[in-house]
């Protein structure tokens, strides 16, 4: 931990000349990646299980096939399998019809059928996407670019494979709204944050063309246009909880990507008021986020959504995370009372309390990142994962 932690003293360093502003990653910190470098030839052996680890992990992705959504074995109503479907996750059968139809809601219970779907094949795109743009950024061999690259064209531009820029179908329930998705749909493509990250470190290097990127920032302005006019996307953006919140923060990075700063910074600079004044309260309590039967895992859910909008928005010169008087530290003043202190908790939390306490250990390290805070690294290192090498790349660009 030691040369870890000489590393958050090191001045920052000119990676400008490397990195050019306009590619830089929005949530993988590049600078981090040539700190982590120099530890190597330190020697620092923490340092480098955890690396080795990271590009070991992108390996394995090199032989798989590129995740498509025209792959799934059903078609949306559309006809159309470019467009991306999901199903509502907390929805089940209905025991009083004999179809089992409209489907009703059990919260916090996932329901095994969202496989059939696209959700968690995005989710796989995604997060392979996040392995092989870190591993490049760590380890700079091209065969990790190369194969991202690929799977990009893939999901985005490739007229036989591409999604259609739009959430329709997400997040539907058998039996209810004529098999159209829901708002909530729109939390799906949250995970595109990933995408617009690695699209930026590739371009940097030239594994996308310009035909490419042009591609890309068509999608993106195209799905910036159907969140902000369609039914799903601004009921999303009327939502009060965190998909409110999921709702702002994808919607100012995608318009950031597609050169759309105005978007971006309307909905960045009035986000204090809209989302952090009414969903925190003076203590820190996160009242919609606490009606849950998983009240201690939205609450943390939801803060690292405000803490991703605190990312963003400080690439646009916007400060948020001292805004509202605060109310981010008040969030998270609350929920730290809990960490080790189950009983104490005074709502529901139905599963998995120590994945929810490793994970708000995470968001505290970040948010000592975002305003140096000695409490919140201890209680990182406290609380915090023992299984390091599962969080190989979250740790070496965070810690």
């Amino acid at each position: 931990m030691k040369v870890l932690e000489s590393l958050r003293l090191l001045p920052v360093l000119l990676l400008g000349a490397v990195l050019p502003v306009g590619a830089q990653p929005f949530m993988l910190n590049a600078e981090r990646a040539e700190r982590v470098r120099r530890a190597l030839d330190e020697g620092d052996a923490r340092v480098k299980s955890l690396y080795d680890r990271a590009l070991r992990d992108a390996d394995k992705l090199l032989a798989l096939p590129d995740p498509t959504v025209v792959d799934k074995g059903m078609t949306p109503p559309s006809g159309d399998k470019h467009d991306y479907i999901s199903m509502g996750r907390y929805w089940w059968p209905n025991p009083a019809t004999a179809d089992g139809l409209p489907y009703v809601r059990r919260d916090g219970e996932s329901n095994p059928e969202l496989k059939q779907f696209d959700r968690d094949r995005l989710g796989d795109f995604t997060s392979r996407l996040q392995r092989l743009a870190g591993a490049y950024l760590l380890g700079r061999r091209p065969e990790h670019a190369r194969k991202a690259a690929s799977m990009l064209r893939t999901w985005f531009i490739n007229p036989r494979t591409m999604m259609n820029p739009n959430a329709v179908y997400a997040q539907m329930v058998p039996g209810r709204n004529g098999g159209l998705g829901r708002p909530e749909g729109v939390l799906d493509t949250y995970s595109f944050i990933e995408a617009v990250d690695a699209i930026r470190v590739l371009e940097r290097d030239g594994y996308l063309s310009k035909k490419d990127m042009k591609a890309l920032r068509e999608w993106f302005s195209e799905y910036v246009d159907w969140l902000r006019t369609s039914d799903g996307g601004l009921g999303e953006y009327a939502a009060k909880n965190n998909h409110g919140v999921a709702y702002d923060v994808q919607t100012v990075l995608f318009a950031l990507f597609a050169g759309r700063d105005d978007v971006a910074r309307e909905l960045a600079e009035s986000f204090a008021e809209r989302r952090l004044r009414p969903q925190i309260e003076a203590d820190g309590r996160q009242p919609l986020e606490l009606a849950r039967t998983t009240a201690f895992g939205y609450s943390t859910y939801n803060l690292t959504h405000l803490l991703d909008m605190c990312v963003v928005a400080r690439t646009m010169g916007i400060d948020l995370y001292d805004s509202a008087d605060g109310a981010i530290d008040r969030a998270i003043g609350y929920l730290v009372q809990f960490l080790g202190n189950r009983e104490a908790f005074p709502y529901k939390q139905i599963k998995d309390w120590r994945g929810v306490e490793q994970n708000l250990a995470r968001q505290l390290l970040r948010a000592a990142n975002l305003k140096e805070n000695a409490e919140y690294r201890c209680l990182y290192e406290q609380y915090r994962s023992p299984e390091e090498q599962k969080h190989a790349l979250f740790i070496l660009f965070n810690e």
